[in-house]
C-alpha cells in the first residue's frame, strides 16, 4: 500500500503529515510526503524568478521538516516536491504514475466567493482520483 500526504504551508499540512504517518505505520504502508511549489502569474522576469525560488525554498524547507518529523516517529518516508501551476493535477498526475492507494490532504475552507472563483485543491482531487482520498479539517 502507498500513502501519498500532501503538504503545503499551511497550518493543516501538519495535520495531514501526523496522520499520514499514523496510518502508514498502521497499515506499514509506503509513505511518500508530497508537495507543489506553485507557479503564480508572470509578474515580470525579476520578480518572477526571486518569487520563485523563494516558493521553491519555503516548500523545500517545508518538506524537510516534514521528513525529519515522521522519522523521528520511526517512520520512513520518501519526499517529493514538484512545481506547477495547479497543485491538484500534480497531485493527480503523480498518485496515477506512482500507483498510490490513498491520497490524504487538508481542506483550507475556502468558502463563498473564494472557493468558486478559485477552485478548491482538494475538490478537484476527489473528483478526478482513481484512488481513494481522505479530506482532514
Amino acid at each position: 500500500m502507498k500513502v501519498l500526504a500532501c503538504i503545503d504551508l499551511s497550518t493543516q499540512a501538519q495535520t495531514v503529515l501526523e496522520n499520514s504517518a499514523e496510518l502508514a505505520k498502521w497499515k506499514k504502508a509506503e509513505l511518500i510526503i508530497f508537495t507543489v511549489a506553485e507557479d503564480f502569474i508572470d509578474f515580470g522576469e525579476g520578480v518572477t524568478l526571486a518569487l520563485t525560488e523563494q516558493i521553491k525554498e519555503q516548500a523545500q524547507k517545508r518538506l524537510e521538516e516534514a521528513g525529519k518529523k515522521v522519522q523521528d516517529m520511526g517512520i520512513t518516508a520518501r519526499t517529493v516536491m514538484d512545481y506547477g501551476s495547479s497543485p491538484a493535477d500534480s497531485i493527480l498526475t503523480f498518485a496515477e504514475k506512482e500507483g498510490v492507494d490513498l491520497i490524504v490532504l487538508g481542506s483550507r475552507a475556502k468558502t463563498g466567493l473564494d472557493r468558486f472563483l478559485i477552485g478548491s485543491v482538494a475538490s478537484k482531487v476527489v473528483a478526478h482520483s482513481t484512488c481513494s482520498v481522505m479530506v482532514l479539517r
